[in-house]
């Protein structure tokens, strides 16, 4: 007498309800995502999630990068301190001041009022957090792949 073919259970199927597919592993995609996070997703066929990582790894990268100004040398990148005080700048006008730390001129207003950003160690460790968080996620969802779809 035959099995019947609803009692058969497929290893690659092993632990999913019946009728469900497997989830495809993608070893691949999770290299890529290890590379640059988004790249895995792209392979995988989900680009707006993939574009979104993208973005918000290439932010984290950014907001990292403008609260290790002055950026002279690659040991400036490693230290979460505030600037030292001996280097100050200052805008050369005829009045200009001398401004406690690094800051980095964005805009001058009409009244002559300007727009100064001066880096930060707490944004420096919270993008290092965010990048590091992005990292993983992307790598996670890169190794899990995407599902099979079922043909029937």
């Amino acid at each position: 007498m035959e099995e019947p073919a609803t009692a058969y259970t497929d290893s690659s199927n092993s632990g999913n309800s019946p009728g469900a597919s497997a989830p495809a592993r993608s070893y691949l995609a999770m290299l890529l995502s290890a590379i640059l996070p988004g790249l895995g997703q792209l392979y995988l066929g989900q680009f707006l999630k993939g574009f979104i990582l993208f973005l918000i790894f290439a932010s984290a990268l950014g907001i990292f990068y403008l609260n290790s100004m002055p950026v002279k040398e690659w040991r400036d990148l490693t230290e979460f301190k505030p600037a030292a005080k001996d280097e100050t700048t200052t805008d050369n006008t005829e009045n200009s001041q001398e401004q406690p730390s690094y800051a980095i001129h964005i805009w001058t207003f009409d009244d002559g009022e300007k727009l100064m950003y001066r880096p930060s160690w707490k944004l420096k460790i919270s993008a290092s957090v965010q990048g590091v968080l992005c990292w993983l996620y992307a790598v996670g969802t890169g190794w899990r792949g995407r599902h099979r779809r079922s043909k029937g």
